[in-house]
C-alpha cells in the first residue's frame, strides 16, 4: 500500500508491505534482479521530499520467529529456520534452543534512516544510518564463520555517507561506511561476546568526452571492505581454519546489495574482505550500440579471512597459514544493441579471470575462469 501526502502533509508518503529497498548505487541496498531470487523486504517506509532534501525512515522485519519463515542469508543460499521456533526447532539441540526457547522473540529487524541533500549545485550528498538487530538463536546462522551473511545474534550499527558529483565532463562517487556493535561467536552461549569494528569504501572518478562522436567515458575506481583474521574461529571443521580464538568481528556486512554491477560481471567478489582497483571504458559507437570494457584487480583485504563471492557466501576458505591476497584479474567485454526506442535490447558479455597466487596456495591449483552470457531485455 502506498499513501501519498499522508495526513495532508505535502511531500510525505508511506509505503507498507513487501517492497524493494534501493538506495544510492545499490552498494548496500538493491533489488539484485540479476539473480533468480532478488531482494525484497516486509515493512514500512516513510518518505518526506522537498526541493532541497529527501528523508526516508523505515522498519523492516527480515525474520519472524512466530511464523515458519526463514531469514534471508544471501541470494544463492537457502533460507534458514530459527532454532527458537517451536516447530522448526525440533531439529535443534536443547542447548541450542536455550532453556526457555526463543519463540516470538527470535526476530531480525532492520531500521533505516536515509537522507539525500540536493541543495549543493552539482552534488548529491546522502548521509544515512542503519540499525540491524538479529535476535535469532546464535546457532541458527553461523556456519560460515564470523563472515556469515546476516549472522545470528547481533546488533550492528552502520554509519555511512555517499557523495556524488557531476560537473561538466567529470563524475565522482565516494561512499564510506563504518560498522560497530556486538555479536555472538557461539562459543560463549548466547552472549554477544564480540565487538564489531568493520568499514568499507567505494570510489569512482570518471571523465566523459561529450564532444567525441562515440562519447567515450574513462573511469578508475577503488573498492575496499574490511575482513577479520579470526573469521573462521567458529567453523568447527568446515574449513582448515580451526582451533583459533574468536576475539573480533571485523568482516564488513554487505546487507542486501546488487554486487553484480560493482566488482566485475562474473560475480566472484562481494563487498566483504576485499580490495579492488578497477578501470572501466564505455562508448556509444552508434545511437543503438553501447560497448564496455571493465578490468578489476581482485585482492583480499585480510589473508586469514575468506574469499566471498557476489552473493556474499564463502567462495574459497582461506587456510590458517595463508599469506597470499591476490585472487586474480578479471576483464569483461560487453556489447548492448537497442531496438524499439530502447524498449528492447540485446546484450552479450564475455569475461575471463586470470588466477592469482591466492588460489595456488589455498586450492593447490590456479586455473583461470571463463564466463559468458547473452540475453534479451523487453521493457513494458
Amino acid at each position: 500500500m502506498l499513501v501519498r501526502n499522508l495526513g495532508d502533509i505535502q511531500g510525505l508518503s508511506m509505503k507498507v508491505g513487501r517492497q524493494y529497498i534501493i538506495f544510492g548505487n545499490h552498494s548496500l541496498f538493491g533489488h539484485f534482479d540479476w539473480a533468480n531470487t532478488g531482494y525484497s523486504h516486509d515493512g514500512i517506509m516513510f518518505q518526506y521530499s522537498t526541493k532541497n532534501f529527501d528523508s526516508y525512515l523505515g522498519w523492516f522485519r527480515n525474520a519472524e520467529s512466530d511464523l515458519l519463515q526463514g531469514a534471508p542469508v544471501g541470494s544463492l543460499n537457502a533460507n534458514i529456520a530459527s532454532c527458537g521456533n517451536t516447530t522448526a526447532g525440533t531439529a535443534c539441540t536443547a542447548a541450542q534452543r536455550g532453556a526457555t526457547g526463543r519463540d516470538g522473540s527470535a526476530d531480525a529487524d532492520m531500521f533505516i534512516f536515509y537522507n539525500q541533500i540536493k541543495s549543493v549545485p552539482g552534488f548529491l550528498i546522502e548521509p544515512y544510518y542503519i540499525l540491524y538487530i538479529n535476535n535469532m538463536n546464535t546457532y541458527d546462522n553461523l556456519a560460515q564463520g564470523l563472515g556469515t551473511a546476516k549472522h545470528s545474534n547481533q546488533i550492528r550499527h552502520n554509519f555511512g555517507n555517499r557523495t556524488e558529483m557531476r560537473k561538466g565532463n567529470w563524475d565522482i562517487i565516494n561512499e564510506i561506511d563504518w560498522q560497530t556493535g556486538r555479536m555472538s561467536s557461539g562459543l560463549q552461549g548466547q552472549s554477544r561476546d564480540l565487538t564489531i569494528n568493520a568499514w568499507a569504501t567505494r570510489n569512482w572518478i570518471g571523465y566523459t568526452n561529450y564532444d567525441s562522436k562515440w562519447k567515450p567515458r574513462y573511469a578508475i575506481g577503488l573498492d575496499y571492505a574490511s575482513g577479520d583474521g579470526n573469521a573462521n574461529c567458529t567453523t568447527n571443521g568446515t574449513s582448515t581454519n580451526t582451533g583459533m580464538r574468536c576475539s573480533t568481528a571485523n568482516t564488513f556486512e554487505n546487507f542486501f546489495p546488487t554486487n553484480h554491477i560493482h566488482m566485475g560481471y562474473m560475480d566472484i567478489q562481494g563487498w566483504k574482505n576485499m580490495m579492488s582497483p578497477q578501470f572501466n571504458y564505455q562508448a556509444r559507437p552508434s545511437e543503438r550500440d553501447h560497448i564496455e570494457i571493465w578490468y578489476s584487480h581482485l585482492r583480499l583485504a585480510n589473508a586469514k579471512d575468506n574469499w566471498y563471492r557476489g552473493a556474499q557466501g564463502v567462495y574459497v576458505w582461506s587456510r590458517t597459514d595463508n599469506t597470499k591476497t591476490h585472487i586474480g584479474d578479471e576483464v569483461d567485454f560487453t556489447w548492448t544493441r537497442m531496438f524499439a526506442d530502447g524498449k528492447v535490447a540485446f546484450q552479450t558479455t564475455y569475461s575471463h579471470m586470470w588466477a592469482g597466487d591466492y588460489l595456488s596456495q589455498n586450492l593447490g591449483q590456479a586455473g583461470g575462469q571463463d564466463w559468458a552470457y547473452a540475453q534479451l531485455w523487453m521493457n513494458f
